[in-house]
């Protein structure tokens, strides 16, 4: 388990306690994340991999390699990688995606739209 999931199992098992939720979005700015995208783009302009649903769009991410792995495994021959620190992944993401963190592992999280605008408003914070 490394430091975001550990931040992230806190934060739930306190039921949302305020310093607990602060830590996790802290460690979620910290973090690396391994992000699909399809595999017939150049690597200078890579297309993400979203998911629809509903009228609402995903962003699926992960911190490592068996978790990515697991969940991409049908579609493995179409994708490719792209890695990023979560700030950039924060500066980059539109207002209304939901960012799926880990799909199918214990420590899956989902991040709606209010907690990435209170993520990108602590990168501001810390970067201004």
């Amino acid at each position: 388990m490394n430091e975001l999931e550990h931040a992230i199992k806190l934060a739930i098992d306190s039921k949302g306690e305020q310093n607990a939720v602060n830590k996790a979005y802290l460690e979620f700015i910290k973090a690396n994340f391994i992000i699909p995208v399809e595999a017939a783009h150049s690597e200078s302009e890579p297309v993400v991999l979203y998911l629809q649903e509903q009228n609402q769009t995903y962003l699926p991410v992960f911190t490592n390699m068996g978790c990515f792995d697991d969940w991409a495994l049908s579609i493995s021959d179409k994708i490719q990688l792209l890695k990023l620190s979560g700030v950039d992944l924060l500066k980059g993401i539109g207002d209304d995606v939901t960012v799926c963190l880990n799909i199918g592992s214990d420590y899956y999280k989902s991040f709606n739209s209010s907690e990435i605008a209170r993520m990108r408003s602590m990168v501001l914070k810390f970067f201004s």
